[in-house]
């Protein structure tokens, strides 16, 4: 649905940069694809995703490579990729209700203590959002967001989060 809204909202002409979504981790190909455009275009990728454990490790895939394919990661990996997925904050900040929130299950609970002994999620930033994912018992889709409007997401949260720089890096 992310992607639909994205395409159908035209959200590409507003923005010039390079926005990859969930629905799994990204194939090589477009990661390869994403970081010669970044790096030959100068264009800044965003990574949005669900507010997760699979989302966080989904966006470290995309900043710095697979952990299975080490020996391809430079060439894929965008070390500059901001993460402007659903944040643990973003639920009281877009005034989302709690209803919309998932309760974490014992494999997402796990994950993310995983996460958190992971180097690259070692940022005091990467330490609180997780810890506050936990805290919370909730994890939020993005789909939730169409919980306020159907182009909530392109017309509000994504301008108002590269507006105000307000990512995780």
């Amino acid at each position: 649905m992310t992607w639909n809204r994205l395409s159908e909202d035209k959200f590409w002409r507003r923005y010039n940069c390079i926005l990859l979504t969930g629905n799994g981790q990204p194939p090589r190909g477009v990661r390869r694809l994403a970081c010669r455009l970044h790096e030959e275009h100068r264009l800044p990728v965003y990574v949005l995703v669900d507010n997760d454990p699979w989302g966080y490790y989904i966006y470290s895939v995309v900043k710095q490579g697979s952990i299975n394919l080490a020996f391809e990661s430079q060439r894929m990996a965008i070390p500059k990729a901001k993460f402007v997925g659903l944040s643990s904050a973003d639920p009281e900040r877009y005034e989302l209700p709690r209803n919309v929130g998932i309760k974490l299950n014992e494999k997402d609970i796990a994950r993310a203590k995983e996460l958190l002994n992971y180097q690259w999620f070692q940022k005091p930033a990467w330490q609180v959002e997780i810890k506050r994912m936990l805290a919370s018992g909730l994890k939020y889709e993005l789909d939730a967001l169409a919980n306020k409007d159907f182009q909530y997401l392109t017309k509000k949260y994504l301008p108002r989060k590269l507006k105000e720089k307000d990512w995780l890096d």
